[in-house]
C-alpha cells in the first residue's frame, strides 16, 4: 500500500516600499524645512531603498534630497566652504 503526501509550499515576500516611501517624504520635506537635517537622511534612505529594490521609491526620494540640497543656503555654503578648503 502506498500512500502519496503532497506538500504545499507557500513563498511570502512581504517586503514593502517603507523605506523608500520614508526617502521621499524626508527628501520632500528637506525642499522646505531644515535640509541639513532632513537631506542626509533622505539620502541615506534613498540608496538602502535602492539596494532592496524599491526602485521607484528610492530614486524619487534621492532626487527630492538632490533638491533639498540644492535649494539650502547653509548646505551650499558648506558645500563651498569645503571646495575652497581643497583648493588652498
Amino acid at each position: 500500500m502506498e500512500t502519496n503526501e503532497a506538500q504545499t509550499i507557500i513563498i511570502k515576500n512581504d517586503s514593502s516600499n517603507a523605506i523608500g516611501i520614508a526617502s521621499f517624504v524626508l527628501g520632500l520635506i528637506s525642499v522646505f524645512f531644515l535640509s541639513p537635517v532632513f537631506v542626509p537622511i533622505a539620502t541615506i534612505l534613498g540608496i538602502v531603498a535602492v539596494i532592496k529594490k524599491q526602485l521607484v521609491w528610492g530614486i524619487v526620494g534621492l532626487i527630492c534630497a538632490l533638491i533639498g540640497f540644492v535649494t539650502s543656503p547653509i548646505l551650499l555654503g558648506i558645500f563651498g566652504l569645503a571646495s575652497i578648503g581643497a583648493q588652498m
